[in-house]
């Protein structure tokens, strides 16, 4: 039983086992207002549409990685995951974008709005985005969770019939043995009474 444990893989971290699912959900989240701005006319300005929409899609996936990292910590309740999820999302919603040289919403830019307004704005869309992936990164966690658990207990249900098969083997090795000993020793037996009968004559 201890070779089968040692034998087990290890969980993958948060960061690899979401990595594929979390490009692609990103992806669409992030372009999913793409059309919104072409409509805006904000193809006049191809340079910053590129770049902002390449910017929300990198915050966006941070967000993700937030959430599966929040996820998967065990000492941590489910409220306090997802509150600090949905906080972080809003930080780094406001730091980006202010670090960021494009203006993720041009026919509005900052110098022509209070700050005010700005942080509603970007808080706004970070629990909105927050609250979108939050779900499918439990689901996902949860999925794999439940297939690791029945991975294990095939495991050991492999290792259990594995240990009753060598008994058994060991069990019908033994009664071979013995049974070959005792047609042996019956054999000898009878020899012997055969000599015995022809030295008698």
């Amino acid at each position: 039983m201890q070779q089968i444990s040692g034998n087990e893989s290890a969980p993958t971290p948060a960061t690899e086992w979401f990595w594929a699912p979390g490009l692609f959900f990103t992806f669409l989240l992030a372009n999913s207002v793409l059309g919104i701005r072409l409509r805006e006319g904000q193809w006049d300005n191809p340079a910053n549409l590129i770049g902002s929409q390449l910017v929300i899609f990198c915050w966006c996936f941070l967000v993700w990685l937030i959430a599966a990292y929040a996820v998967q910590t065990n000492y941590m309740p489910r409220w306090l995951k997802l509150a600090g999820t949905l906080c972080l999302a809003a930080i780094t919603s406001v730091v980006i974008y202010y670090l960021s040289p494009f203006e993720d919403f041009p026919l509005d830019a900052v110098p022509q709005r209070a700050w005010g307004r700005v942080l509603i704005r970007l808080v706004y869309r970070a629990l909105l985005v927050g609250s979108l992936i939050y779900p499918v990164v439990y689901y996902l966690a949860a999925a794999r969770r439940l297939a690791m658990e029945k991975l294990k207990v095939e495991r050991q249900e492999r290792a259990l019939l594995q240990i009753r098969t060598a008994q058994l083997e060991a069990m019908v090795a033994e009664r071979t043995a013995a049974l070959e000993k005792t047609i042996a020793q019956l054999e000898q037996a009878q020899q012997q009474l055969a000599e015995k009968k022809s030295s008698d004559k």
